[in-house]
């Protein structure tokens, strides 16, 4: 074991140990395996987007992101899956906003305009038109498909559970929308669901009725409040402490 000589016990100037820092970083980072370079947007469509920008904002894009489409630039990062059909979505979308994107938005902004899906129904709008069984949007009717067209038809707008598995199915369609594929593709269950025989449909269904026409009825589904106002239709008093 080395032992500190005089010389090494004196301090060493800041600069020094921030040199040796800055080595041992550089020593490390070498020794570390090579990371796989990130995905870019094909340098054509770049080059595309890159002069369509220039005419749309002039020195307001070119002084923000240069002259050149540049590779290293974030735009080529952050736009690397996206195909050019998606980007002229999004050059659109800055023509009919015009009056918000005075600017040239950032990478990622016109990233988010460019998976616009125009016509696309919100959650709610999806859910109603599943419940009437009338789409105006191809993601919907397979939302619904995948639900059952069925259940959506004879059920309340008010059914939870039914609005909870048409939600997640409808959310997993429109994602697919959103990255231009196919929209049919079988989707994958829920970790809560499980399969049910004809009988547990059945009960579980009845237990359904059950519940609509106590709603119809106005009686409470807690069991204290249903006796209360049984007992209070009979006008049989009980104290609290009966």
């Amino acid at each position: 074991m080395h032992k500190p000589t005089p010389e090494d016990l004196k301090p060493k100037p800041v600069l020094t140990l921030v040199d040796n820092a800055a080595s041992l970083l550089s020593t490390g980072s070498a020794k570390a395996s090579p990371t796989e370079k990130p995905e870019k947007l094909r340098q054509e469509l770049l080059d595309k987007l890159w002069m369509k920008m220039a005419e749309m904002y002039g020195h307001r894009w070119t002084s923000s992101f240069g002259e050149k489409a540049d590779q290293d630039s974030v735009w080529a990062t952050v736009l690397h899956d996206i195909s050019g059909r998606q980007i002229a979505n999004g050059l659109t979308l800055l023509v009919e906003k015009g009056d918000e994107f005075d600017w040239p938005p950032p990478a990622n902004v016109f990233r988010q305009l460019c998976l616009h899906v125009p016509g696309l129904p919100t959650e709610e709008e999806a859910w109603d038109q599943a419940l009437r069984g009338e789409y105006k949007h191809d993601a919907v009717r397979v939302a619904a498909k995948q639900t059952g067209t069925y259940d959506l038809r004879t059920a309340r707008p008010d059914n939870k559970t039914l609005r909870k598995t048409f939600a997640r199915n409808y959310a997993t369609v429109r994602a697919r929308a959103v990255m231009g594929k196919a929209l049919e593709d079988t989707i994958p269950l829920g970790i809560e669901h499980e399969h049910k025989s004809p009988m547990q449909v059945q009960f579980a269904h009845s237990h359904q009725q059950a519940r609509d026409l106590m709603q119809a009825q106005g009686i409470p589904n807690d069991p204290a409040q249903a006796r209360a106002m049984l007992l209070a239709k009979m006008r049989i008093r009980r104290d609290n402490h009966a």
